[in-house]
């Protein structure tokens, strides 16, 4: 029983970092109308930011995240400002300059870090005795815990603050908006910026667990696009539960069938979601 219960909390904790990144493709989506086929690549260069910056320069885990997040929103911000910005109201353009730049990006870090994997320092080491049913690594509890915190950032920063509301009403009526004065422009480079670092600090937060390679963001990058599907385009409620949906439902496959059939978990649940019910399990608006 003990073991259910272990395979069920790692599915919670991958299913907080596949909302992380889901959140970042629903919100680029929702306020852009872009798909960014590049998303997984900024995942594993913010858990390559956080090992360069605790491994090489020496810093905290949490100075090195925090250094992460900020280098990606950045990095993302001109992305969309020289690559991005030029495809609007195309999305096929947008589709295949972001598959030009993932490919780029795998590259950069293929020559950068190497082939083998990468792991930024444990934050902390040992295990926890949780309600006296089972002992948990503490460094995956801290990193739901941290996971947990940043989840709620999110919704506090799009359901109060400014940015959050002019998102929604761009989401909602982009001309409207524009004429009521906002600069869509501005609203659309933060939101690819801040649609890419949501996927940056997940792969920061997790790479002390599972290191991180060129090629691992292909996977994540596909998972955050199911989950994005599983829980209702422009739905950051529907990518929280599908996204913890989709973790526990692989990590139980994944334990009691084959590791081997991880990522056919995920479309299985996927077909089953767009025959029954094609919207998502939520609604088609940002919510």
């Amino acid at each position: 029983m003990s073991s259910l219960f272990v395979n069920i909390f790692n599915g919670i904790v991958i299913g907080t970092i596949y909302a992380l990144s889901a959140l970042g493709i629903s919100l680029i989506l929702g306020a852009m109308n872009v798909m960014n086929f590049a998303h997984g690549e900024f995942y594993i260069f913010g858990a390559y930011f956080s090992y360069f910056f605790s491994r090489s320069l020496g810093f905290s885990p949490l100075i090195a995240i925090l250094l992460s997040l900020g280098l990606i929103f950045w990095i993302g911000f001109l992305v969309e400002k020289t690559l991005i910005h030029s495809t609007y109201g195309n999305l096929m353009d947008s589709l295949i300059i972001t598959f030009i730049l993932s490919i780029v990006l795998q590259n950069i870090a293929l020559i950068i870090f190497g082939p083998y994997p990468k792991k930024p320092p444990s934050w902390i080491i040992g295990s926890i005795n949780v309600l006296d049913l089972f002992y948990y690594s503490s460094q995956r509890l801290i990193t739901f815990i941290v996971a947990v915190l940043l989840l709620i950032l999110f919704f506090i920063v799009m359901n109060k603050t400014w940015f959050g509301k002019i998102v929604r009403a761009i989401s909602a009526d982009r001309e409207v908006a524009s004429l009521m004065g906002i600069n869509c422009d501005k609203v659309n480079s933060f939101s690819f910026g801040f649609g890419v670092a949501l996927a940056g600090v997940a792969g920061a937060i997790i790479s002390p667990i599972f290191g991180v390679t060129p090629m691992g963001g292909v996977g994540i990058g596909l998972t955050s696009v199911v989950v994005v599907v599983l829980g209702g385009m422009g739905s950051f409620k529907g990518c929280v539960i599908g996204g913890l949906l989709l973790g526990i439902i692989e990590n139980i496959g994944v334990a009691y069938i084959s590791s081997g059939y991880r990522n056919i978990f995920g479309f299985i649940i996927l077909i089953l979601i767009l025959l029954f019910r094609p919207s998502g399990l939520f609604g088609t608006t940002i919510k």
